[in-house]
Order: structure tokens, then C-alpha cells, then sequence
């Protein structure tokens, strides 16, 4: 009696890791998944911020384009400060050291700002292309 209780035990334990460990590992590689996904998202909103501030401050809406300009540098600050991808961190850190000379341009009303932004845009894309 005790050897088929010892049997059914065993067998029990057996069963359960059986069912639980491919769905640890589901579980695991989805959510693996959703970080990479995130990650991707977060770099496509920078992108699309870039994009709409270089636009705003080639129509001449430094106020609009100053707006983003914020929206864009903070985002930027988030995402190095979180990402584990040293290049990506690098080129952001490249692209927060422009952040004062545009912002005050920006402010200023320069049009010469427009110009400041299109190496931030290539430095945008360089690093967020993945």
C-alpha cells in the first residue's frame, strides 16, 4: 500500500512538471516578446516626436516645435536611462547634449534651428533603427 501511494505520488510530481515547465517557458519567451515590443514602440515614438518638432520648426511654429522639442529630449532622458542597449544609450546621449542649443532656439525663434535639427533627426534614426 505504501509503494503504490509512493507510485501515485511520484507520478503526480511527474505529471505536474511535465504541464508546468512549457508553460514557464511560454510564458517566459512571451514575455521576452512584449519587452523587445516595447522597446520598439518606445524608439518608434521618439522617432515620430523628432519628426513632428523638425516639421513644426520648418513651418516656423517655434512655440508648436519648442512644445515638442520638450516632449522629445524628455523621452529621449527616459528611454537612456532604461534601455540596456549600450549603442542606442550612446546615441541618446549624443542627442540629449544638443538639447539646450535647440530649446533655446527654438524659444529664441531662430531659424536657423531647422538646420541644428537635421543632424539630431540622422542621429535619431542611426540609433533607432533596428
Amino acid at each position: 500500500m505504501r509503494n503504490y501511494l509512493i507510485l501515485w505520488l511520484s507520478l503526480l510530481i511527474v505529471g505536474f512538471l511535465i504541464g508546468f515547465v512549457p508553460q514557464y517557458s511560454r510564458a517566459h519567451r512571451f514575455e521576452q516578446e512584449v519587452a523587445t515590443s516595447t522597446a520598439q514602440l518606445e524608439t518608434c515614438q521618439l522617432r515620430d516626436e523628432a519628426t513632428l518638432m523638425y516639421l513644426e520648426a520648418m513651418q516656423r511654429n517655434y512655440g508648436t516645435s519648442g512644445d515638442d522639442a520638450n516632449r522629445f529630449f524628455d523621452q529621449a532622458q527616459r528611454l537612456a536611462n532604461s534601455t540596456k542597449d549600450v549603442a542606442l544609450h550612446n546615441v541618446l546621449q549624443q542627442i540629449l547634449g544638443l538639447r539646450d542649443q535647440i530649446t533655446s532656439d527654438l524659444a529664441k525663434g531662430n531659424a536657423a534651428v531647422v538646420s541644428e535639427m537635421v543632424p539630431l533627426l540622422s542621429k535619431v534614426e542611426q540609433g533607432t533603427r533596428r
